[in-house]
């Protein structure tokens, strides 16, 4: 009898570990994904359509005023970066060497 207590409290105890890992190891998308379904899923099924609508028009207008506003920034982004690449890698390996004592790859 003891033991089948025990037996459940460990199952329990491993199933929410379990569960926890899954939660941290979701990248970005799955959890704006999940954000948004339980965010939707407030509305009826007949308007969702409608709320996603307005929520693809609101971030297509924010971009397009993010872009028109800084198009020159967004420009030197785009011709600076491929520069800037070896300095952040040298950056990474180095916080790595520092860290960890040998280098990742």
């Amino acid at each position: 009898m003891g033991n089948e207590i025990a037996n459940t409290l460990t199952d329990a105890v491993a199933d929410q570990a379990k569960q926890a890992a899954n939660e941290v190891t979701k990248g970005f998308m799955e959890r704006l994904f999940d954000v948004y379904h339980s965010f939707i899923t407030i509305f009826p099924e007949q308007y969702q359509w409608v709320v996603s609508l307005i929520l693809v028009l609101a971030i297509a207008s924010f971009l397009f005023n993010l872009i028109r506003k800084n198009w020159l920034w967004l420009i030197l982004v785009a011709v600076l970066f491929p520069g800037i690449l070896p300095l952040l890698k040298n950056i990474f390996d180095s916080l790595t060497i520092m860290m960890v004592g040998k280098p990742l790859g």
